[in-house]
């Protein structure tokens, strides 16, 4: 008896373990191997549909054709591709404003010399800029009304003219006396008196070349 009961139940373990096996044979025939490229390829084929679906009804609903929408689309899609990221631009504009910023400070020291300002540095940081403009091309407007506006309301900025020199009565004649001063006086009344104003304006350059005073 024992002996049946044992065969029995052997004869129970293998036909349940033949079971499995060609149960799981069966699984492993059935199984499908799917890429994530196929996954891909899939969804991308799928949206391409849905999106000339949706052109076909927004060329529908606005009365125009199908090619008018699918370009207006593709120009759409070029522009995004082709707009600069903000995080580059920003850094396009920073360096854009250094640039401007290093021919700004390059005018104010060349009209600041010409003004006799005194601490261009502190003219550079107190002027203001509003009215500054930066051409395409480089060239700097506005540096001078905005220095003289500055000088005009801190004119202590602006180096004190040093005194006239000489001393003397007015008139034609020049300060100080020699044979030299009174010919330069006489040489301007004859021009004066000839009408010649450019002659007269010469001699005026030229004795003040030599420290000469005429009126």
């Amino acid at each position: 008896m024992e002996n049946q009961n044992a065969q029995s139940v052997q004869t129970t373990q293998a036909a349940a373990s033949a079971a499995n096996s060609q149960q799981t044979a069966g699984n492993t025939q059935g199984a499908v191997t799917v890429s994530a490229e196929d996954i891909a390829a899939a969804l991308d084929a799928r949206h391409q549909r849905t999106e000339r679906s949706v052109i076909r009804s927004f060329a529908e609903q606005n009365g125009v054709s199908v090619e008018e929408i699918t370009k207006l689309v593709s120009d759409y899609k070029a522009q995004q591709a082709a707009a600069i990221p903000a995080d580059v631009q920003q850094r396009i504009d920073e360096r854009l404003r250094t640039a401007d910023n290093r021919l700004i400070s390059a005018e104010v020291r060349a009209v600041g010399t010409e003004l006799h300002i005194i601490d261009i540095d502190a003219a550079f940081a107190l002027m203001d800029k509003s009215g500054v403009k930066v051409g395409e091309d480089g060239s700097v407007t506005g540096v001078k009304e905005a220095l003289e506006a500055l000088t005009a309301a801190k004119p202590y900025l602006v180096k004190a003219a040093p005194p006239p020199s000489g001393t003397g009565s007015t008139g034609n004649f020049p300060r100080g006396t020699g044979s030299e001063n009174a010919d330069f006086a006489a040489r301007l009344e004859a021009a004066r008196k000839s009408g010649n104003h450019n002659l007269a304006t010469a001699i005026i350059s030229e004795a003040a070349a030599k420290g000469i005073l005429l009126r």
